[in-house]
This record gives structure tokens, C-alpha cells and sequence, in this order.
């Protein structure tokens, strides 16, 4: 391969709306080529391939490098889309769970109980009940499509959740998940939780990546592809392969990276929009706020590292709608812009003109116009979704016309449904987007279907399209506002302000009819992200006293962070003190290893500092990283019973080793088998 492609990287970002795809010079961070294509939620490669498509063949040929930041955990763990999967319980009270309805915090129903496991100190409890394990992988093998195995000490001692995941390989052949490998917090239930969902999305993951690795050959790039973590750092396909769970909310991760590679700033507070949400984040000294307490996904708490966000379902591609006949309400819910849909099927323009003549005999919710997205299996379908689909098949309806024919799909339509949920069917509906097009601001697609969309609701509201579209502009911006707002009074923590912060926001919003007045100043700048940025961040941050920074290429700026991160692993060791009645009796070295006994505290440290070191370098190289550094660290902790107590109690260390490096290029990379099996 040409040397020269050694410092050429293709970044790809799929959101909720766009995939986004841009190739980076690495040695300079300078943008070469971008391009996007609308997402394809049913096949992510498909979208891909559209976007990387367009980039110029002559700079496919030179890439070294692919990353890819995907939804599609996040996704699949909101929608309850994983793969089916048994968990495996070592050592777990069955008594316990049931009486406090711990079941109730993991994402299956499929629990299995195995006697087993250890106490904190690393020891042994009882032994692992083998002959249970490969009687349940017999019993399970043609249910479930994963396991996943948790001790309930196996941070402290790692062999039985070892053991457990050869037999179930052994039996089975199917993919299997350890706690130890992703966490070593000491919280068991979590950390069954974390380990469950990453065993249910290791199987869609990999569908995944073999469509893109034939995508991506198709298109002549045989680079090296790398998944953003969480936490905005990179791993190896490869790796990211046996833990999905780590990739969830990788896209707002992407855009902090990105933020930062185009900005150049080392404090700011990142706003990114797109098409579906908008994520915002604090970066400090030029590195994301983490979440101490884990991510948090749907209604799953996890033990993974991640950044720090507040995710708002406000977007460019919001929806529209009118609360009790006149309040309007942008979002959470998406839809395609009118402008697109009238675009793509100009009989749109016919419907809504014909719509806006009914609109006194028409609840507003009526108007939205539904697409078929693609096909469906016909066998799983419902009556009232085969008859949706069928008048669907001549092309894009209104929900009034469809409600006509058949009464239980107003009902069906109006409510949470599958046809929705899995991208079969679309709806389409004005949008903010289409009022920017309303009053010229921004052109891209079919103006005279917004404007009929904007007339619409202003039949409604008794007001001007005109006026209805700035108030939908002024609603997305004040919505920003307060986002902002909430993200830099309580960190990115935070998501509501003090009850003296609400007045006073209001205030400086609108300050009618009042004597104070009340502005807003950010002390960190503003970077906007998207390519809404410019028509909602900007006159946001003026707002805050601010005029936001927008930079170069800001419209694809997650799949420049895409590209633009590095690899960063860390690994955990632990020397414990073991007390009896007579006193101390040595110390226990635990990590995700078999625990160790040993003598003397310094050769134990000694030990962990080593085997840290070691682990944290291995998971680096096993990640893709090139130029490794590793920085190891020990805390000491020490207390006591309480004051006048003595002196403070040793009560172990923690070893961290923390692995950095750049992602390795197609011209350093040597040939690997479980890639090539992969493929």
C-alpha cells in the first residue's frame, strides 16, 4: 500500500437523521472531503455506503484508517431491540432478588441461577456447580442468541465467570460476556445489567460490521475500521465486537472530540443539533465531563464510561404540534420535513392542498402524511398493518384519507406503534425545518410544500404562515436556551434550573410587562455542531451574551470526531488486607484474574503495579493503539471506626494503569486471525 495513505482517515457518523462521512488529513486535522446521506435505521450500512460513496475516489484509495460512531446500541437498547440472552448468576442470593424484585433492574427475564463464587476478599464461597452450567447451555443454546455471566464477586476473583464462559462456548458456540471484562465496581446487580446488554447486542453489532466491511471493500477501502467508545475513545472493531455495550452514546461523544478537533478550545460548552436530538456538553482543560455514576440509557442504568451529556429530543426535524388547539409544541418526536417528503413524492403538494380545504372539518394531528419507508415481513404483520401498507403501496397518504378507509388506524397511527418504531412506515409533518424554508432562510428542498404546511397551522392559530413559522424558530431557540442554561447552572449533569433560575429565565427571554430586567452572560464559549447550528445555536448564544463559535466543516463534526480520537484503555488492580481475630493475615492481589495471596504488602503492590501495567498495555495493543504510553497510579485508603479511635486502618490500594496511544493505519497494521474469521 502507498505509504502516502498512511495519514488519510475516513470518519463515519451515523445519527439519527444523516450519516455523515469526512476524510481527515491526521497529521494536520485538516477536512479533505465530506459528504451525508439520510440514515437507513434498517440497514446502517446502506446509509453508509450512500454517504462514503460521494467522497472522491481518489482519496477512498489513500485511507488508512475507518471509524465509525454508530446509534446503534443506544438505539437498540431504547427500543428493547437486543438480541435474546441468558443470564448467568454466580454466586447471587435467588432469595434476595426475589424478595426486593432486583429482576426488575436487568434487561431479561431469562435468569439463571449457578451455585458458586466468592467473597470479597477473592476466596472461594462455594465451587462453580460445572455440570448445572453445561446442563443450562443444552437447555438455552436454541432459545438465545448470547449469555452473559456475572459473579457476584467476580471483580475480586475472575475464575468462575472464566470457567463459566469456556464450558458455555464449549457447549454452545455462542457469543459470551463476562462482568469482569467491562466493569470492577463492586455493584453486582448493575453490573449484571451492564453485562447483560452488552451480551444482547454482540450479535447485531456484528451484523453490522459485516455489512459495512462489504461495503466499505465494494467502495475499494480495505482499511482498518475502528467504533468510538463512550468516553470518545477508539477500539478495534475487533474488540468493540465483544463489548457493544461500550459504543452507546458514542455519537455525542464524537461530537465533543469533534468539537474540540475543529474549535481548537480547551473550555467550551459543545451544543451539537441534528435532524432528531441535540446533545450538550462541558469540556474542561480540552477533555469531556465523564459520567461518575455510569451512562445511562432508556431506563437502564449501566457501569459504562461515558460523556457526560444532556440529550434533548429537539431537532431540525422535529415535529410540529398544536396542544389543546393553540400551543405549539416542537418534539421529541421526528419526522420528515414536509419540504423532503413533497421532494421525493410531489403528489405531497396535492395532499396537503387538499387537506388545508377539510381543515375545519380536521383535528390537526390528521394532517400528518405517512410514507412507506420499505418492505415488512407480511407474515408478522397485523391486519390493521397489512391494510396500512397496502394503502400505502400507491404512494404517500394523509392520516385523514387513511382513517377514512379504516377507522383502527387513526387509533394504531396516533399511538407508539411497530410499523413507526422499526422504519417501515415514516410520517411526515411540518417541521423546523420547514419554517425556515417558509420564510426563505434556508432553501434546500420544496418551499411551496412547507409553506402549505405553515399555512395550515396557521389556520389553527388564527395567525400568517409567516408568523407561525417564527414563532416554531423562536420556540426551538428559547428551548436551547434553557438546555444551555440547565447544562452550565448544574453541570452537564443537570437538566431543569432553580426555582429561582425559572422566573428569572423567563424573564430574560421575554421581559414583558416587567420592571427587571434580566440578561444572560456564558462564561465558556458556545460551540455549535450541525447543520442547524447556524439557524437555531447562533442566535441562541447571542442570547447568553455570546456569539457562537461555528467552525469550519461544523456540519459534519461527528464524523470528524470520529476520526479524531484516540485509544484509551484503563484496567483496574486491587491489594486488599486480609484481618482475622489475631490480626493482619497478608494481603489479596484481585483484578480480572484469579485472585493471589500474598505475604507482604510491597510485594503485592510490587505485583498489582506490574500486572496493571501489563494488562493496561495489552488491552491498549488488543484496541488498535500505536505509540503506547502508560501511566500507572496507586491510592492507598485508610480509615478508622471513628474519632479517638487510633490510628487510620490500611485498608488496600487501587492500582490504575492507564494505556494511551494513536490508532494504528493500514500500513503499520499486521494481518490478525480472529479479523480475518471475522470477516
Amino acid at each position: 500500500m502507498n505509504l502516502n495513505s498512511a495519514n488519510l482517515g475516513l470518519g463515519v457518523d451515523t445519527g439519527g437523521t444523516f450519516t455523515d462521512v469526512a476524510v481527515v488529513e491526521m497529521t494536520s486535522g485538516r477536512v479533505l472531503a465530506s459528504a451525508k446521506a439520510p440514515t437507513t435505521r434498517h440497514d446502517l450500512a446502506k446509509g453508509i455506503a450512500s454517504a462514503v460513496r460521494q467522497v472522491p475516489e481518489d482519496l477512498l484509495r489513500r485511507v488508512g484508517l475507518v471509524s465509525l460512531s454508530t446509534t446503534l446500541a443506544t438505539n437498540a437498547i431504547v427500543e428493547g431491540n437486543g438480541s435474546p440472552t441468558c443470564l448467568v448468576l454466580i454466586g447471587y442470593d435467588r432469595e434476595l432478588f426475589r424478595r426486593y424484585e432486583l429482576q426488575r433492574l436487568l434487561p431479561t427475564a431469562n435468569l439463571a441461577f449457578v451455585k458458586g463464587g466468592h467473597n470479597g476478599m477473592g476466596a472461594e464461597q462455594e465451587p462453580l456447580d460445572e455440570s448445572e452450567l453445561r446442563r443450562l447451555a443444552r437447555e438455552q443454546r436454541d432459545k438465545v442468541a448470547a449469555f452473559a455471566v456475572s459473579g457476584f464477586f467476580g471483580v475480586r476473583n475472575a475464575d468462575h465467570e472464566m470457567r463459566a464462559k469456556r464450558i458455555l462456548i464449549q457447549e454452545t458456540g455462542l457469543p459470551v460476556t463476562c462482568g469482569h471484562e467491562l466493569a470492577s465496581e463492586l455493584d453486582s446487580v448493575l453490573r449484571a445489567a451492564t453485562c447483560a446488554l452488552n451480551a444482547s447486542l454482540v450479535p447485531l453489532l456484528r451484523d453490522l460490521m459485516v455489512s459495512l466491511r462489504r461495503a466499505l471493500d465494494a467502495l475499494g477501502v480495505r482499511a482498518p475500521v475502528m467504533v468510538v467508545r463512550g468516553d470518545g475513545s477508539l477500539m478495534r472493531v475487533e474488540m468493540a465486537l465483544d463489548r457493544p455495550v461500550e459504543t452507546i452514546l458514542s455519537g455525542p461523544a464524537a461530537s465533543v472530540v469533534g468539537a474540540r478537533a475543529l474549535a481548537g478550545l480547551q473550555d467550551m460548552l459543545v451544543v451539537d443539533i441534528g435532524g432528531t436530538t441535540t446533545d450538550l456538553a462541558l469540556v474542561r482543560g480540552g477533555l469531556p465531563l465523564l459520567n461518575p455514576r455510569g451512562a445511562t440509557v432508556g431506563r437502564w442504568r449501566t457501569l459504562v464510561r461515558a460523556v457526560q451529556t444532556v440529550s434533548s429530543g429537539l431537532g431540525g426535524d422535529s415535529q410540529v404540534t398544536l396542544l389543546e388547539g393553540t400551543r405549539l409544541c416542537v418534539g421529541p418526536r421526528r419526522a420528515v420535513p414536509l419540504a423532503f417528503a413533497a421532494q421525493e413524492h410531489p403528489q405531497v403538494i396535492g395532499m396537503l392542498e387538499e387537506t388545508l380545504t377539510r381543515a375545519s372539518r380536521l383535528d390537526p394531528s390528521e394532517s400528518v402524511v405517512y410514507l412507506a419507508a420499505r418492505s415488512a415481513d407480511g407474515n408478522r404483520m397485523s391486519p390493521v398493518e397489512q391494510r396500512i401498507l397496502e394503502a400505502l403501496g400507491s404512494g404517500p397518504q394523509p392520516l385523514w384519507r387513511l382513517a377514512t378507509r379504516d377507522p383502527w388506524v387513526h387509533f394504531y397511527l396516533s399511538n407508539p406503534n411497530r410499523l413507526e418504531g422499526t422504519g417501515v412506515v415514516l410520517r411526515s409533518a411540518f417541521t423546523p425545518t420547514d419554517a425556515l424554508h417558509a420564510l426563505g432562510e434556508f432553501v434546500a428542498w420544496d418551499a411551496e410544500a412547507a409553506m402549505l404546511g405553515a399555512r395550515l397551522l396557521a389556520w389553527y392559530l388564527q395567525a400568517s404562515p409567516e408568523e407561525v413559522s417564527r414563532r416554531v424558530l423562536l420556540e426551538v431557540r428559547h428551548s436551547l436556551i434553557r438546555a444551555m442554561v440547565a447544562v452550565l447552572v448544574n453541570g452537564s449533569g443537570g437538566s431543569a434550573v432553580t426555582e429561582v433560575g425559572g422566573p428569572l429565565l423567563d424573564l430574560a427571554l421575554s421581559a414583558e410587562g416587567s420592571d427587571l430586567e434580566v440578561r444572560l452572560r456564558s462564561r465558556v464559549p458556545v460551540v455549535g455542531l450541525g447543520a442547524p447550528a447556524g439557524h437555531f445555536v447562533s442566535p441562541a448564544a447571542r442570547v447568553m451574551g455570546d456569539s457562537a463559535c461555528l467552525p469550519q466543516h461544523h456540519s459534519v463534526a461527528n464524523a470528524v470526531g470520529a476520526i479524531s480520537g484516540s485509544v484509551a484503555v484503563q484496567e483496574l488492580v486491587s491489594v486488599q488486607p486480609v484481618y482475622r481475630a489475631s490480626g493482619l493475615d497478608g494481603y489479596v492481589l484481585t483484578g480480572p484474574f484469579a485472585a493471589e495471596r500474598y505475604g507482604e504488602r510491597e510485594a503485592a503492590l510490587e505485583e498489582a503495579q506490574r500486572r496493571a501495567h501489563s494488562l493496561a498495555r495489552q488491552a491498549a495493543e488488543a484496541a488498535g493503539a500505536a505509540d503506547i504510553e502508560v501511566r500507572v497510579e496507586v491510592k492507598d485508603h485508610k480509615g478508622t471506626a471513628g474519632p479517638g479511635f487510633g490510628d487510620r486502618l490500611y485498608l488496600g490500594s487501587t492500582v490504575t494503569a492507564t494505556a494511551v496511544g494513536r490508532p494504528r493505519f493500514a500500513s503499520e497494521a499486521e494481518p490478525r486471525p480472529e479479523e480475518e474469521a471475522l470477516w
